[in-house]
């Protein structure tokens, strides 16, 4: 299954901070920074790079995130998953763009001299009901392809990666959804209501065809890095990333008659 980037075309121009300060690194929530000429692709999902690890700073990072991770997945029953393709491209400056790219066995990011990165793993779970929060996690191996080290080469890699989330129908994206469930970002950048913010600023502009949304939260210290780059081993990278899926036609009708059937058996709502 792919799950696209989530790229709304009003956020355009908008950064969830003010790079250097200290933020929540979501947007649309109250501390956004409107900067012409940023985020030109309208996104959700923003990855900050630290050089230094200082709490709640950042520096450059891909400011406005486009693609898509592709999961082998069982949306009905869950499971276990592998993370099958991943390919994010990201706007940092009018002349600056950055890559993410999955790291999978024989890869040269994989070739034992970029770290401990080797691409194996690359696999996580879900849990595909209400009760469990429809929680979602995975660890992967990637490289990260920035400026500072010359464009089309490997400047960073990440060993065994996490990421910590859910992966929610859309249709459950509803005040008796959210009243069944507890989702909240694993991260804790955003202090305030999240289920809200969730369904006043991500629900209503889910494209009309998304049938579930990807909420997913990492952030770790490089494995290696080139010393072009100025990111050590002891800086941070953190990301949120947002995305939807639109299964094929015959899939979405198996997930609607599991979806009727959770939904007619769900006996337990979580505390108001």
């Amino acid at each position: 299954m792919e799950f696209q980037l989530f790229t709304p075309a009003h956020n355009v121009g908008k950064l969830p901070q003010q790079p250097q300060t200290i933020g929540d690194y979501l947007p649309q929530t109250g501390d956004d920074y409107e900067m012409a000429g940023s985020n030109p692709d309208g996104c959700f999902s923003f990855n900050f790079m630290n050089p230094t690890a200082v709490s709640g700073g950042y520096t450059k990072g891909i400011h406005s995130m486009t693609g898509s991770v592709t999961l082998d997945i069982d949306l009905q029953t869950g499971g276990t998953l592998d993370i099958a393709a991943l390919a994010f491209d990201g706007y940092i400056s009018s002349t600056q763009s950055s890559f993410q790219r999955l790291v999978q066995p024989g890869d040269a990011a994989a070739d034992g001299n970029h770290g401990s990165t080797d691409g194996i793993g690359n696999n996580g779970t879900y849990n595909a009901s209400a009760a469990s929060n429809w929680a979602f996690e995975a660890s992967y191996d990637w490289y990260y392809d920035v400026p500072a080290g010359g464009m089309g080469g490997i400047d960073m890699t990440f060993d065994n990666y996490s990421w910590d989330g859910f992966i929610i129908p859309v249709s459950e994206l509803t005040t008796a959804g959210m009243a069944a469930t507890t989702l909240d970002d694993s991260l804790s950048y955003f202090g305030g209501n999240f289920e809200q913010w969730l369904l006043n600023k991500i629900a209503p502009q889910l494209p009309q065809e998304a049938a579930y949304l990807l909420f997913a939260q990492g952030e770790t210290n490089p494995a290696w890095t080139d010393q072009q780059v100025g990111m050590t081993t002891g800086g941070l990278i953190g990301e949120t990333v947002i995305g939807y899926a639109v299964p094929e036609p015959a899939t979405i009708m198996l997930l609607a008659a599991g979806l009727c059937c959770a939904q007619g058996m769900r006996g337990s709502r979580k505390d108001a």
